[in-house]
């Protein structure tokens, strides 16, 4: 297949914009919504409630190596269509979701068509057509997930009128835009034909999983990219319940979570300008700055006063370059070619990390009575990413060094 035009490229990145922006963030973002009208309506505690969107955050992350796999085998094309039909399913069993038991069953759907929309097929996607600024034209694309952050507003703006079953439904009709777009834009075969089509610039081929788990930099940036993503996720999962629970109005809280969310897409695109200029690793010390800094604004702040926008700007640079982070590793130091299954590997870490955060917080919560608790916990656990980052610096460059010489000797050969 030969490479696609200039016009069509950029088209490609367009829809997975609208992919992410739609398929990826409504669903997963709009859940926190759903929290206080399902808590209300059943009956659940806080964690009960929390943990339908910990299934979606761990299916997006632990069943990332059969996606990567899948778009290996496959294409990147194949695997979002049938990710945005999943997530349109699994939205519309949710709306008739009335235990526990179904409420999780559909999340663990939505979890799967979630991960098989996310950054991994998007990145993978548009890697080989950007072999400059490749970290940055992954930034654009994931930009579309802080866009997604108006699900939060959308689906409280629904509630009074459809009620939560109504809503699910509304969002799930959203999901024939991604679906179109992916049909008419994104060529057939996709990234898997351009990579192959060209190895030399895309890199050589990425090691295998036996090999991967021996590399230092693996355990190095994965357990980082737990640490900052179960915090943030902590942060995000539970901060309407906070608001609402320090007598914050239904409208006012969404609107906090949506600007967190609508500040992650500066955040991506910041981060990965980042990573192009300096490294990956910078570009996600960046992010876990921000989300820090975000926390500790909002541990001191008044939830009622308008430092909580503050707080929401801050954190959301933070959040969003997070999602930037495992492209970013991979295409630095193992190209574009094949990278689907290493890419699932790292990502593993992201779905712990992200399942485990919102979890665990109101898990505290329901034994304490206080956010403060599991807010608290998850600055040091971000404190921790941080330090973890700092203090590996040398190992990456020695990683960084042994690629690259195995790459030259490939070429060479």
């Amino acid at each position: 297949m030969s490479r696609p035009s200039g016009i069509r490229r950029w088209l490609a990145l367009l829809a997975c914009f609208c992919i992410l922006a739609i398929a990826f963030s409504f669903g997963l973002f709009s859940l926190p919504a759903f929290y206080p009208v399902l808590i209300k309506q059943f009956g659940w505690s806080h964690a009960a409630a929390a943990a339908g969107g910990s299934i979606v955050l761990l299916l997006i992350g632990t069943f990332s190596p059969v996606v990567g796999w899948l778009v290996d085998r496959y294409s990147p094309k194949a695997v979002l269509l049938g990710g945005v039909l999943t997530v349109a399913l699994a939205l519309t069993l949710l709306s008739g979701a009335r235990s526990l038991g179904a409420y999780y069953a559909d999340c663990l759907l939505l979890g799967i068509g979630t991960s098989a929309v996310s950054i991994l097929p998007n990145s993978i996607l548009i890697a080989p057509w950007f072999e400059r600024g490749r970290a940055s034209a992954v930034g654009l694309i994931n930009a579309g997930i802080g866009m997604g952050g108006i699900a939060p507003t959308l689906a409280n703006s629904q509630f009074a009128h459809r009620g939560a079953g109504g809503t699910f439904l509304f969002l799930a009709a959203w999901m024939a835009i991604p679906f179109l777009l992916t049909l008419l834009i994104i060529p057939r075969g996709s990234s898997r034909s351009v990579s192959a089509a060209s190895p030399a610039k895309a890199g050589v081929d990425a090691p295998g999983a036996v090999a991967l788990l021996r590399m230092p930099l693996f355990w190095i940036f994965g357990l980082s990219v737990f640490f900052a993503a179960h915090s943030m996720v902590a942060v995000q999962q539970n901060l309407i319940l906070y608001l609402r629970g320090e007598h914050v109005g239904a409208a006012r809280a969404a609107l906090a979570l949506s600007v967190a969310i609508w500040s992650s897409a500066p955040g991506k695109v910041i981060s990965g300008a980042i990573a192009d200029r300096f490294s990956a690793r910078m570009g996600v010390v960046f992010s876990v700055v921000c989300i820090g800094l975000g926390i500790t604004t909002l541990l001191t702040a008044d939830p009622g006063s308008g430092l909580i926008f503050l707080f929401a700007v801050i954190f959301g640079l933070g959040y969003g370059g997070i999602f930037n982070a495992t492209p970013s590793i991979v295409f630095e130091y193992f190209g574009a070619r094949g990278v689907g299954a290493v890419m699932g590997l790292f990502l593993v870490f992201f779905g712990l990390g992200t399942s485990s955060g919102g979890l665990l917080a109101g898990y505290l919560f329901d034994r304490t009575h206080h956010y403060a608790v599991p807010f608290t916990l998850d600055l040091a656990i971000t404190s921790a990413a941080l330090i973890l980052l700092l203090a590996s610096a040398r190992q990456t460059s020695i990683s960084a060094r042994a690629r690259l010489g195995t790459a030259l000797a490939s070429r060479t050969s």
